[in-house]
């Protein structure tokens, strides 16, 4: 967790549900401070009861990690979506409508994205039922204003299948762009194999087979490494002629990333025998148009839509 937010922590812990009860701890930051220190040794039974005292007393950190605790599960402390779903809604309660610049705005944006998945695939145990309409919403609100790679491609794969909203594979691919650029791994996989193919947008095979590149090379390095990207890139490569395969090569630069960028042009520098590309022979490769996008700034996502509950925050179940 980075030092602005560590800073947000320290700082400004909001008060929460707080009783006349005596105090376990000093304050809801020495809660949190002693919660972390015990998750990071593994010492699960101190941590949680820390985190979560400081969790209702509004330290977004000690909700954040708690949310993501209950939201994986491990062998001391079980998965526990209820949990983990109430967590995510006491920040999107809180910090829906901060700046997109904000140090933690990219942490409200993952508790939105979080919301979504719970929204599409609904939670048994808490009967909340499926609803692909209101993941929707949420993942428009963390893919438009917080510009969250992970909601822009759930976004694209909703778009695609209609799933909440009316199919529309334009839409779809605008937004799986938007993460790709990102470097979404998944997003460059599913998008390149649209281009290459010309499933229901206009066919680009070397843009295709540019963004599969990457998507094969972000899987590699990635920690969860997907399987299903590297023969998607092997298929297109294997039927590529030369000619779209050097086009692709040429588009790399600019969908890669600077690192990619510099990658290429040390590249090119070391290859002797090979004259570099000039920048000419870059820009002449046109990037496609795929039609009008999607992300007019969506309506503001706070208690007015039906976030949370009063007392703790956390919808009336207390974890």
């Amino acid at each position: 967790m980075g030092s602005a937010l560590a800073a947000f922590i320290i700082l400004t812990p909001a008060v929460v549900g707080a009783t006349d009860d005596p105090q376990p701890y000093g304050s809801a930051t020495e809660a949190y401070r002693q919660g972390a220190t015990a998750m990071k040794t593994g010492e699960m039974s101190a941590a949680v009861p820390a985190l979560e005292y400081a969790a209702k007393r509004g330290v977004l950190g000690a909700q954040l990690k708690l949310a993501r605790l209950y939201a994986a599960g491990r062998r001391d402390v079980p998965r526990d979506d209820a949990k983990a779903f109430y967590y995510y809604q006491h920040i999107a309660d809180q910090y829906a409508e901060i700046p997109s610049s904000s140090p933690i705005a990219k942490y409200v944006g993952e508790a939105f994205v979080a919301l979504g998945r719970y929204y599409v695939g609904g939670i048994p145990d808490m009967a909340l039922n499926p609803d692909p309409v209101y993941a929707v919403g949420l993942y428009r609100h963390a893919g438009a204003y917080f510009g969250n790679a992970e909601a822009q491609y759930q976004l694209g794969r909703l778009y695609l299948d209609g799933g909440g909203v009316e199919k529309n594979p334009t839409i779809a691919a605008n937004w799986l762009a938007m993460a790709a650029r990102k470097q979404h791994a998944s997003a460059q996989a599913i998008l390149g194999e649209l281009l290459w193919r010309g499933e229901d947008v206009s066919q680009r095979q070397a843009r295709g087979l540019a963004f599969l590149t990457l998507a094969n090379e972000n899987a590699q390095a990635s920690e969860h490494k997907p399987q299903w990207i590297g023969p998607l890139y092997q298929d297109a490569f294997s039927h590529a002629d030369n000619t779209t395969r050097n086009q692709a090569e040429a588009l790399l630069p600019r969908l890669g990333g600077p690192k990619r960028a510099a990658a290429i042009a040390a590249k090119a520098t070391r290859a002797v025998a090979k004259p570099a590309r000039s920048a000419a022979a870059l820009s002449a490769v046109d990037e496609p148009q795929l039609g009008p996008v999607d992300v007019l700034p969506p309506a503001a996502m706070g208690l007015s839509v039906g976030f949370g509950a009063a007392g703790d925050g956390l919808g009336g179940v207390r974890p």
